[in-house]
């Protein structure tokens, strides 16, 4: 089984449900002791005097294990873009911190989930560094969580577009809450012919694990 050291998840809109579907991967390859890891963490809550990130309690609560807090390097209290909640709170983020957390991280696991804060758009220094950069800073493909609502084929079609204007890699996508309506189908047709991808998965509401051989294939492990 050979997969790569790490996927970065991100999404083509905001809840488009990338701490679920992290999740999901997650434990679909606990067998293999999978890592994870969400660089930056905006809308924190108190717990007896510490911050808690809220994507990596989710996932440790959907996968029953204990909350790490090295799952997140930077936390912030406001529920805003990172480059804001770094400025309102006066902590600057250095990428470079975050790229030895996740190769410390990736030390230990033979494949580390990389959570996204927001889309690739999203400001992370104000005017000098956004999430692609991140991405392309830690060399990782990607994972493109999205949906076959309707609106979904400009959505996606616009993100891949840029994925592939900052020559990031698509290791697949991912189409979350699929229920198999005539139009989902159809939505998912033109994109994966429009796309040229032919790597997805279809993930049903509330689906509770992949199937081994599917998440195998899908992340290039066969």
């Amino acid at each position: 089984m050979k997969l790569n050291k790490g996927y970065f998840i991100i999404g083509t809109d905001t809840d488009i449900g990338k701490t679920y579907i992290s999740s999901l991967l997650f434990k679909s390859l606990f067998f293999l002791n999978p890592g994870y890891y969400k660089p930056i963490q905006t809308g924190c809550y108190m717990e007896d005097g510490n911050f808690i990130a809220l994507d990596p309690k989710s996932l440790c609560d959907f996968n029953d294990i204990k909350y790490d807090k090295n799952m997140s390097t930077y936390l912030f209290e406001n529920p805003v873009s990172p480059h804001l909640a770094s400025e309102k709170e006066n902590i600057n983020i250095d990428p470079a911190i975050i790229k030895d957390s996740f190769e410390n991280i990736s030390k230990d696991h033979p494949t580390t989930i990389v959570e996204a804060a927001g889309g690739l758009y999203v400001p992370i220094i104000r005017n000098s560094f956004y999430m692609y950069d991140l991405i392309n800073l830690l060399a990782l493909p990607v994972i493109l969580v999205c949906s076959s609502k309707v609106g979904s084929i400009n959505h996606t079609m616009l993100t891949i577009a840029l994925l592939k204007d900052k020559n990031i890699p698509i290791q697949g996508l991912i189409f979350n809450n699929y229920t198999d309506e005539f139009y989902e189908k159809d939505n998912v047709r033109v994109i994966l012919e429009a796309s040229k991808i032919t790597n997805y998965l279809l993930i049903s509401p509330n689906q509770s694990i992949i199937e081994k051989e599917k998440i195998m294939e899908f992340l290039g492990g066969f």
